[in-house]
């Protein structure tokens, strides 16, 4: 009887063990505390130092930043049909796949067998029939939390990868609105050009009358036939910048990039004043920086795994057996044995590969925490650095509008003057380029206007990510 009480007290202290879970044992610090350390090394000032907007309250989505139900549609199409996108989204299934696969490490694992054989003596026997199976079953007690520890690392990694597909969602959001304020430029550039390409047309006939009747220069004729010639490149060029613009948008939709696509005919609006909240609401909404600091929660929890997988394993088991030489008989009582075991066990020796294990996963720990705050300095600067130039673009626009409608104004004297025959051709065409130019100039600033506008809610998350559940 002492062997079977030696076997029963074991399994019973085997049990009791396993009943308490997990021992209150520290494998390792879970990581929040050295990312607020972290953040809070960078210093950041309450409000941000560049621009007007320091605390307005930040847009809740890109149909408020820029008002447009055409740009509108061709997002949602990008977000549907986008193949990277889409890869993107097949990142998130994998790592709920693999938060799966650590869950399964808390409960039993189940196997079943069943093996029929015949056989014979090698001489004067007949045939005869084995038939064996069983059930098995093997838990693995948490005893210091390394199992929850892989549970939470693959939680972790999960959460991240969800923070990284919605920064790459926005950031084609992103891409989309700028090509199509690209196509939309593009578009007004040509009209620009076809508009003075008329105008040094009609200056050419012009000219060539006046030839004709002796009133005006071979030297004039050619300087305005130049003129159209050089007008008719601009053309070429502003109807290439759309084709390209147009190209780069479809490809962003999962498109053919046929060059071919319907656009608005003027640039999307949108009200004066683009809230950007505050420098320490930002990290808890953009989504790229959550990614970075569950990426540093995640490493923590890896180290910690490692740390318990240098402590002794406990693992209970068990298993019912059977075998007969007939198949009816295998469920009889007779047949069947059962069996009940515990093993602890524990590494002795492994020539340093437990500490080697474990200063890589600290190694990668501390890696994480310094891309978490090279995150948060990037982000800084992005909101810092689109809020700047919004403010700069916002100074010119007076200026260039200013210019463009002065450059107008002297055209229209000029043409009148010259008809009149008080000045020469050259000046007109000199006037004409300049308020050709100055045109060029204030389409090409409106587009850089939008484009900050995009740049600075892309800074600040975009419409935001909201935290998922870490089970």
């Amino acid at each position: 009887m002492i062997k079977p009480l030696a076997s029963t007290a074991l399994l019973a202290l085997a049990l009791n063990l396993s009943a308490c879970s997990t021992f209150d044992f520290d494998i390792g610090p879970s990581g929040e505390e050295s990312v607020s350390t972290e953040a809070a090394a960078i210093n950041a000032p309450a409000s941000w130092v560049f621009g007007e907007q320091t605390d307005g309250q930040i847009a809740e989505n890109w149909s408020s930043v820029l008002i447009d139900p055409r740009l509108d549609e061709l997002i949602t199409q990008a977000l549907v049909n986008n193949p990277s996108l889409r890869s993107s989204a097949e990142s998130i299934a994998r790592s709920e796949a693999l938060l799966r696969q650590s869950r399964s490490n808390l409960v039993p694992s189940l196997s079943a067998d069943f093996s029929p054989s015949a056989g014979t003596v090698l001489e004067g026997g007949d045939f005869f029939d084995t038939y064996s199976g069983g059930l098995s079953a093997s838990w693995e007690a948490d005893l210091w939390g390394g199992i929850r520890a892989g549970i939470l690392a693959s939680g972790f990694d999960l959460a991240s990868t969800r923070a990284a597909f919605e920064s790459a969602r926005q950031a084609l959001i992103a891409a989309v609105a700028r090509s199509y304020s690209l196509a939309i430029e593009a578009d007004l550039q040509i009209d620009l050009s076809e508009q003075t390409l008329r105008a040094q047309e009609e200056t050419f006939r012009i000219v060539n009358v006046r030839y004709e009747l002796g009133a005006a220069s071979r030297r004039e004729v050619v300087l305005a036939e130049s003129d159209v010639a050089s007008a008719q490149d601009n053309l070429v060029v502003a109807r290439s910048a759309k084709t390209d613009a147009i190209q780069a948008l479809q490809i962003l939709l999962g498109a053919y990039p046929s060059g071919e696509l319907a656009i608005a005919p003027d640039f999307p609006t949108f009200t004066e004043n683009l809230g950007a909240g505050t420098p320490e609401a930002l990290l808890n909404r953009r989504p790229d920086v959550l990614s970075a600091e569950y990426d540093v929660l995640s490493a923590f929890q890896s180290t910690r795994v490692v740390t318990s997988d240098t402590l002794p394993i406990l693992t209970l088991n068990g298993g019912i057996d059977t075998a007969s030489g007939s198949i009816g008989d295998i469920f009889d009582p007779v047949s069947v044995a059962l069996s009940l075991g515990a093993r602890l066990a524990d590494v002795l020796f492994d020539g340093g590969l437990s500490k080697a294990r474990i200063d890589a996963a600290s190694a990668t720990q501390r890696q994480a925490l310094a891309d978490y705050g090279q995150a948060v300095l990037d982000a800084y600067f992005d909101v810092e650095s689109a809020l700047n130039t919004i403010s700069i673009l916002r100074e010119r626009r007076v200026f260039v509008q200013q210019s463009a409608d002065s450059a107008r104004e002297t055209l229209a004297l000029a043409e009148i003057q010259y008809k009149e025959g008080d000045i020469d051709l050259i000046d007109v065409l000199t006037f004409r380029q300049r308020s050709f130019q100055a045109d060029q100039t204030a389409i090409t600033l409106d587009r850089q206007i939008i484009e900050a506008r995009i740049a600075l809610y892309l800074a600040l998350g975009g419409s935001g990510f909201n935290e998922a559940a870490i089970n």
